[in-house]
């Protein structure tokens, strides 16, 4: 009997060309990339772009016209609407049509986020009549993942993937993506819409919300891995490296070599000396690969791991930080021959470094296998401003490549005690992708590129973003702010310009920022590094403030509590440059219901006023409520106002409800609630407005 060789020939070709193609693009592969750190160390199987539609002020249109720096990016009545296009002017009530998103090819939507938003949204995919989502804005941005699934089970899908202000999940098309919205236009409608956009060729399953059983074990994989990254995070270690070194001031030392195909997988450094802020900072590590002459990872310690100056605990999917002064990087660093790591001590002491790496197996890949790199800087004595704005330069690159994350270290002196006046952060990240003539991502401020809003002194960490740091009140003092692409990468094939404007509430001397860019990229990418110098890492301690009345705090009187009542044994005065004027009065509660009573000036008139408390947060801090003349006062709507800090100590501003003070003496008092003993109540000053 003969055989025909003609249909298996036609098998193997047709198995030859899927193989080419590579397999198509689903949500349960995008999903895997959530976790997947090692995916971002090689070169895309389909190669994409990603891009952000936003509110950015339309008057922003190149670098050489005036409107470049301007800010009405979504407060609402902005002289140019926010979008792509007026599909239908607004009525008499304000209420308009517009088109915030169209694409007519392949690509996934990963990132959405929002500082505030009416309205609703319709969500158009390959053109179908029905859409996939139709409602209100703001679950769209907040909520969407369970307004597109469905769990029997009662989880919480958002309570998964939202990020603060950010919802990260992957919403992938075949052919079109179209996104309109419906809503008052005098009213805020901030947004942020990161796609990624293959190019033609590229398979596509567009999202199909009745598939959600498929995803589910996926789903509970990315909670666990998040919710506890160091146990459930999966490693393929081979080897695993410890090492204890002794570093004098002003030399360098390798901490450990490691030669062969291979991959790190992860680190772990944690330096000891007197002064653990400065040696963080003035100690810089050096990460060479394959025998290259610069490294291609160079920044000071602690800002290497995303939480400096200092030791900032939290956790993240790449770095975590640890209150035992432990920090750690998961992000997958490969090379072809040799990796090598120093720590370069500048920090006028001796010091011990202790640390780990583990080793995966790998095989490197030329043109697919890209190094890992870090590139830091720092600008010193600043003048921030409000009306003489800036483009600060995160990162110019030429090659290929793609950037997986940024950090930014702000020390604000800033006198102002309100967010509104201190705020660091209006600009926006500007970030061109190969031959971009406008960048393809324009922002909303900075503190919506970190998944916040509101230049919100909050301490919290995410996955993909957080703000470890945040010395207060409002947003002065030393600052730090994280946000990791790993979903929503930023691939470059030929040239990438990563800016982010410096526009401040006020005029700020002094005004330090420093910023770190993490990606990877094939051998042969340049970029604008300079050698860090002594200069860069000198050392920055927070100095005496005093203060004024700016902005949010224009209008206000303020009194020092120390001013306001007589010391005794469990109400003293402590000393420190993050306290105004270097002192804050320290209260000791005896017992629960125990109160401490300050008589405020005299009061000429009254009138309807507000008194705004700047108070300790702290690890001892306790918990109290507060009496304005006898009445109980919500302040920040709380009835009680938690003190407690785990792990910084912080000032954060209360503000009361409206009230109407007597004419002559008023009384506040601070009664303590808590029930347990030995915690501290640390009242900084009080401000009034009458």
């Amino acid at each position: 009997m003969k055989y025909s060789i003609y249909p298996l020939s036609v098998f193997l070709i047709i198995l030859f060309y899927f193989n080419l193609k590579g397999q198509p693009i689903t949500t349960g592969t995008l999903l895997n990339e959530m976790v997947n750190l090692k995916r971002l160390a090689e070169m895309p199987e389909h190669p994409y772009k990603y891009i952000q539609f936003s509110s950015y002020d339309r008057r922003s249109t190149n670098v050489s016209e005036p409107g470049w720096f301007s800010n009405s990016d979504g407060f609402g009545d902005e002289p140019i609407p926010g979008f792509e296009k007026v599909l239908k002017a607004p009525d008499e009530n304000g209420i308009g049509e517009y088109l915030m998103c169209e694409i007519n090819q392949a690509g996934t939507i990963l990132r959405l986020m929002t500082a505030g938003i009416n309205g609703k949204i319709s969500l158009i995919l390959d053109n179908n009549e029905v859409p996939v989502y139709e409602g209100p804005a703001r679950d769209f941005f907040w909520n969407l993942p369970d307004k597109l699934l469905s769990d029997d089970n009662g989880l919480r899908f958002t309570d998964i993937f939202r990020q603060r202000d950010a919802t990260y999940f992957p919403v992938p098309f075949a052919k079109s993506c179209r996104i309109e919205w419906i809503g008052d236009i005098r009213k805020a409608h901030f947004y942020h819409i990161g796609i990624r956009v293959y190019e033609p060729g590229c398979e596509v399953e567009t999202f199909n919300p009745k598939a959600i059983p498929e995803y589910l074990a996926q789903i509970e994989k990315i909670k666990r891995t998040w919710d506890n990254p160091d146990h459930e995070w999966e490693q393929h270690t081979e080897k695993d490296y410890q090492f204890e070194q002794k570093i004098e001031n002003g030399s360098h030392k390798k901490l450990i070599q490691v030669d062969g195909s291979q991959a790190i997988e992860y680190l772990s450094l944690k330096l000891t000396g007197s002064d653990r802020d400065k040696i963080l900072r003035q100690n810089i590590i050096n990460i060479w690969f394959d025998g290259s002459p610069v490294p291609q990872v160079q920044s000071p310690v602690g800002d290497f791991f995303g939480a400096a100056p200092g030791i900032n605990p939290y956790r993240s999917l790449p770095f975590s930080v640890y209150t035992d002064s432990t920090m750690v990087c998961r992000f997958f660093m490969p090379f072809r021959d040799s990796a090598r790591i120093e720590i370069e001590n500048n920090s006028g002491e001796t010091i011990m470094v202790k640390g780990e790496i583990r080793v995966a197996g790998y095989k490197w890949e030329p043109g697919k296998s890209m190094y890992f790199g870090a590139r830091w800087r720092i600008n010193h004595q600043l003048t921030a401003s409000d009306t003489n704005s800036t483009d600060i330069p995160y990162l110019l690159a030429f090659g290929k490549g793609r950037v997986v994350g940024a950090a930014a270290f702000i020390y604000n002196p800033s006198n102002a005690p309100a967010s509104h006046g201190n705020w660091w952060g209006e600009g926006d990240e500007k970030i061109y992708i190969d031959q971009d003539t406008f960048p393809s991502l324009f922002g909303t401020g900075s503190e919506d590129y970190f998944n916040y809003s509101w230049s919100s002194p909050d301490i919290f960490s995410f996955p993909y973003s957080g703000q470890p740091r945040n010395d207060g009140p409002g947003n002065r003092g030393f600052v730090s702010n994280y946000r990791w692409h790993i979903l929503d990468d930023i691939p470059f094939k030929d040239r990438l310009a990563f800016y982010m404007e410096l526009l401040h509430h006020g005029e700020v001397p002094d005004f330090s920022y420093g910023r770190t860019v993490y990606l990877y990229a094939l051998p042969g990418m340049l970029d604008d590094h300079v050698p860090i110098s002594g200069s860069d890492i000198r050392e920055q301690t927070l100095t005496k403030w005093e203060p004024i009345a700016y902005k949010g705090s224009d209008g206000y009187s303020f009194y020092n509590a120390e001013d306001l009542i007589l010391l005794q044994a469990n109400i003293y005065i402590e000393e420190g440059a993050l306290w105004a004027n270097g002192k804050i009065l320290m209260w000791s509660p005896l017992c629960k219901g125990d109160k401490i009573r300050f008589s405020l000036p005299d009061n000429n008139e009254s009138d309807m006023s507000k008194i705004i408390i700047t108070l300790a947060h702290q690890p001892d801090g306790g918990e109290i409520s507060v009496y304005v003349n006898g009445e109980p006062t919500e302040f920040n709507k709380k009835k009680v106002i938690n003190l407690y800090e785990s792990y910084h100590h912080v000032l954060r501003n209360h503000s009361s409800t409206s009230l109407t003070l007597k004419k002559g003496k008023n009384e506040v008092v601070l009664e303590y609630v808590g029930e347990t003993k030995n915690k501290k109540i640390g009242i900084d000053f009080l401000w009034i407005r009458e």
